[in-house]
């Protein structure tokens, strides 16, 4: 493969194959400039900002697709994918971009409320706060903007790798490797696959320390709280990058016994392959629907 392109954007590292990178960095760049937490003047920021009322507050177009798509991955999870955990994040000490983080981060109160707060019009671009709620929309919207570029990029072989957020199509089928989670110098798996989408996710990394205690940057969309469950890292496979984004993270919420029957029970077009506590690596079912081939390290 040719014209590959790494930099940093979305708190993360980006590599793009295909052949007009240049226009793949400045839509990157154009995501987080308009959806990013951590700046001030981004579309989102300046929303989060805003007091609760009852008056109706103008979006773009693109921010309230997202927020819709974002609504409905919120109703099909019940709630364990939640896009209106920003207040409740930054109270855990998450509150500036990661590579920011040192030392021990401070940890306010915050209590958590259910309630999602944000109300969107049925045919406008146009939203409601009716609760003091932060958007924070992070994982969901690189998936979600890797997802753009896949349908943007050119050339015969493309691979967006959106900080383990992946679409991608190859002329012959090609290994793509999984990261162990337990020796980031690894694979814990690997794919022979040539053309598909897929997501990791894992509560190893991104991990920090406050004065109340270690936390992670995957949260209970259901309790405001780090999950309790055996899973370390979840791979899935989906039809899009966002789809395989969202429902990662929340495998991660589920005990990893449990993730086949979650599964079956939502009726999700996804496969996933996931690593416990004990290191032991589950496949779901359908696995070989969206791959040729999976070799595990164990």
């Amino acid at each position: 493969m040719n014209n590959g392109m790494n930099f940093s954007g979305m708190g993360t590292d980006i590599y793009l194959e295909a052949d007009n990178t240049e226009e793949l960095l400045t839509w990157f760049t154009h995501v987080e400039r308009r959806y990013s937490r951590f700046l001030k003047d981004s579309e989102l920021s300046i929303l989060n900002q805003k007091p609760v009322s009852e008056d109706w507050i103008s979006i773009s177009e693109e921010f309230y697709q997202i927020l819709q798509k974002s609504e409905v991955f919120m109703a099909q999870t019940d709630s364990l994918f939640n896009p209106y955990l920003g207040q409740q994040m930054s109270s855990l000490g998450y509150d500036r971009s990661f590579d920011q983080m040192e030392g021990i981060a401070k940890q306010t109160d915050r209590q958590f409320c259910m309630d999602k707060g944000l109300l969107l019009h049925h045919d406008q671009p146009l939203v409601k706060k009716v609760r003091d709620i932060h958007i924070d929309l992070g994982g969901f919207v690189k998936g979600w903007s890797a997802d753009q570029a896949f349908q943007m990029a050119r050339g015969e072989n493309i691979f967006i790798d959106a900080g383990g957020d992946m679409g991608f199509t190859f002329a012959h089928p090609e290994n793509i490797g999984v990261m162990n989670p337990f020796d980031s110098t690894t694979d814990i798996a690997q794919f022979v696959i040539q053309q598909g989408a897929l997501a990791t996710s894992n509560v190893l990394h991104r991990r920090w320390e406050t004065q109340h205690g270690e936390h992670h940057h995957i949260l209970n969309g259901q309790t405001g709280e780090n999950p309790v469950s055996d899973v370390i890292q979840a791979t899935v496979l989906a039809p899009t990058v966002a789809e395989a984004e969202v429902y990662a993270k929340v495998l991660c919420m589920i005990h990893a016994e449990d993730a086949e029957t979650w599964i079956k029970e939502k009726e999700l077009p996804i496969a996933a392959l996931i690593v416990n506590q004990k290191k032991q690596i589950y496949r779901t079912e359908h696995l070989f629907q969206f791959c040729k081939g999976v070799r595990t390290a164990w």
